[in-house]
């Protein structure tokens, strides 16, 4: 329960960066630039999560893998990806809460 809880707050949080680095990225001129770029533009957000984990360096997801990682860049890439996988998740839940205060 408390990884559940972990990864939903990690992507509250990432949803906070990514708001954050548009707006800079957007003030700077370089929005356009970036968002054309072929790998890193549709999947900016997977790069932020991705150096979001490694610069706080937690592992998450590591208790669900019954194997140790060969590398710990691996657990890096993981954990960055399942926390962009939470998004739609924690954008359930706050609507669900939000229909459930109006009711």
């Amino acid at each position: 329960m408390y990884t559940v809880a972990a990864l939903l707050v990690m992507a509250i949080a990432l949803g906070g960066v990514m708001a954050i680095l548009d707006s800079v990225l957007d003030l700077a001129g370089a929005s356009e630039t970036v968002r054309k770029l072929p790998l890193v533009g549709g999947h900016l957000d997977v790069a932020v999560a991705i150096g979001m984990v490694w610069l706080l360096d937690i592992h998450i997801v590591n208790s669900f893998i019954p194997m140790p990682m060969r590398e710990e860049w691996m657990s890096f890439v993981i954990n960055g990806i399942v926390i962009v996988g939470m998004i739609p998740v924690k954008d359930a839940i706050v609507g669900a809460i939000g229909k459930g205060m109006r009711a």
